[in-house]
């Protein structure tokens, strides 16, 4: 089944909908960064969320940034996504390797921990970029987006997001959803999506039998009108290039450039998000140290 990302409204307009397949996507990013199975499905998770988060958002370059940062083995979790459907991220440690949770599940939670934060910077494009940073719920990455959600924009939130991983490390299955009450949305609908809240996570079994986004939605809010807004394909993008590492030399200064020049004469950079490199020999570092003029 194709990557899909969808917007909606539904219970006549009061209640706002996104929702996402992202198997595709995440398939690639796995590839990119061989993750272990646990850090596939905390990368997954987070990379669904984002686009999630970011779809809202009126201008296609406008970016939310998320990142993950408490004391599981896994590390940082970051995630770029842009509201035109584009995302890129990482995991600061791809290898990490646990048991099934109590629940027979992958222990994102264990791989990413519970004592932290989750860092929300939305830039629209317009003015300054809005900055939140929240408690970490349970490290599992909807509960964290859920609580964001909550305690810093005071927006209820019902959120799901799962991946499914093979034997083979691919990805069976990625996807997710948001939904939450727009203001003045009556307690009726309110008592309705929360009596729905437990069967959300029956959205990642239809993806899993073949089911659209679009008719997954449908066959969990059977009593409800869902009116599709758009709808777009997500794709993993990474806009690194030989230019930005350039500007990232520049920024160490003058001394240590120079120190790199006479101690080492090249340096190598590397993309944390798409792990592509960029090599400097000795004569394109002197370059930069006379074009930069610093």
């Amino acid at each position: 089944m194709k990557d899909k990302l969808i917007r909606a409204l539904m219970c006549e307009g009061n209640v706002w909908v996104v929702a996402a397949s992202t198997q595709e996507l995440v398939n690639q990013v796995q590839k990119i960064h061989n993750t272990y199975p646990v850090c596939s499905a905390a990368l997954g998770r987070a990379l669904t969320g984002a686009l999630l988060m970011a779809i809202p958002v009126k201008n296609d370059n406008a970016t939310v940034t998320m990142v993950f940062s408490a004391d599981g083995p896994a590390g940082n979790v970051v995630t770029v996504a842009k509201a035109n459907g584009e995302v890129k991220g990482y995991i600061e440690n791809p290898f990490v390797d646990l048991p099934l949770n109590q629940y027979g599940k992958l222990d994102v939670g264990g791989a990413v921990g519970e004592d932290g934060t989750l860092s929300v910077v939305i830039d629209s494009g317009e003015g300054e970029p809005y900055c939140g940073k929240t408690e970490l719920a349970s490290g599992e990455i909807a509960e964290d987006i859920a609580s964001y959600y909550l305690l810093s924009q005071q927006q209820p939130t019902l959120a799901y997001l799962g991946v499914l991983v093979d034997t083979d490390l691919s990805i069976l299955r990625s996807g997710g959803v948001f939904i939450q009450p727009l203001p003045g949305c009556s307690e009726e609908i309110i008592d309705y999506l929360e009596s729905k809240a437990s069967e959300l996570a029956n959205f990642g079994e239809y993806l899993t039998q073949g089911i659209s986004v679009e008719d997954a939605l449908a066959k969990i809010f059977l009593e409800t009108d869902i009116n599709i807004l758009e709808s777009m394909v997500p794709k993993w993008k990474c806009d690194c290039s030989r230019e930005r590492m350039e500007k990232a030399l520049i920024a160490i200064g003058k001394r240590s450039l120079i120190e790199i020049i006479e101690e080492d004469e090249k340096a190598e950079l590397q993309c944390h998000f798409c792990d592509n490199k960029y090599q400097f020999n000795k004569e394109q570092l002197e370059d930069i140290v006379k074009t930069a003029g610093i």
